[in-house]
């Protein structure tokens, strides 16, 4: 009996073994001891007059060694590389499409953060501080199909069955901008309580849009005390409306990326397309809702 337990634990001992001692062969040559890679977040910019404002919730990095995957982390990271002295280094910002953690994804319309000669040592931890911004318009297929940051005259419409319309707020309404980001003086903001129960307002119509898979993002800032909905309006003769993505409540300053490319896609009979979003509370309660920083960006 004592030998067949002995036996047990010796092939438990062999079994372990296969299964951990391998992973030391992944390292290069004779190299036993990574170099680290570590990034807190991103810095973004843009050119405010035609891109809008710097607002981003770049929550992933995707890393590149000479081009080669190494992994997709979420930030802030700290990266075992297996390489030594100089490689390029490229890093790419990443994001929870549709508000998602199961769907993240590198943003498609931002540069990645590259360093030619970047120098790996082994043990040390190395701390990059990496940038990105929209590719820019003059030398990419990028386009801007609309922009709404609420500092002039508001470009949303409302629907006819809506029970209120969005507002342009103070720039010295209290509490309101503590925690906003970019280059934002006003936004958008919407009241429903007694008899107002619901809103329903939308971009206007956007011709044009391509349909043949392409990335199309809805870039959304928002706070609110309430689940809103946002989705598309497609014009096939009469008007269809196509929810997306229900918005939970934030206290906070938040934004979410929702990926349009599929439904507008799935609807290439349509003549155009309007982005909308939506509300409605339960009778005798209240919400807010402070919108920001609407862009509508697509690849050709």
């Amino acid at each position: 009996m004592r030998r067949l337990q002995n036996l047990f634990l010796c092939l438990i001992l062999i079994m372990f073994s296969a299964i951990f001692m391998p992973s030391c062969n992944n390292f290069k040559g004779s190299q036993e001891i990574p170099a680290y890679l570590h990034v807190d977040t991103f810095l973004f910019s843009t050119n405010y007059a035609v891109e809008g404002a710097a607002s981003h919730k770049i929550t992933d990095v995707s890393v590149y060694i000479d081009g080669n995957y190494q992994g997709y982390y979420e930030l802030p990271a700290t990266v075992p590389i297996l390489e030594r002295g100089k490689h390029q280094l490229t890093l790419m910002a990443g994001i929870k499409l549709n508000g998602n953690s199961s769907t993240r994804t590198i943003n498609p319309f931002y540069v990645p953060y590259v360093i030619e000669d970047y120098v790996f040592e082994e043990k040390v931890i190395d701390t990059v501080s990496p940038s990105t911004r929209y590719y820019p318009i003059d030398n990419s297929n990028i386009h801007f199909e609309f922009m709404e940051d609420f500092e002039r005259q508001i470009g949303l419409e409302t629907a006819p069955y809506s029970d209120t319309t969005i507002m342009r707020t103070d720039r010295d309404a209290i509490g309101i901008w503590n925690d906003a980001e970019g280059n934002s003086h006003y936004s958008g903001y919407i009241w429903l309580g007694d008899t107002i129960d619901n809103f329903f307002i939308n971009t206007p119509a956007m011709y044009g849009l391509p349909n043949q898979g392409n990335s199309i993002f809805l870039e959304l800032d928002y706070k609110c005390t309430d689940l809103f909905k946002v989705g598309l309006v497609a014009g096939i003769g009469r008007e269809e409306i196509i929810d997306l993505v229900y918005v939970n409540p934030s206290e906070e300053w938040n934004k979410i990326y929702i990926n349009l490319g599929p439904n507008i896609t799935d609807v290439r009979e349509a003549n155009y397309f309007k982005v909308y979003i939506s509300g409605t509370i339960d009778k005798g309660s209240e919400a807010e809702y402070y919108f920001d920083n609407i862009k509508v960006i697509y690849r050709e």
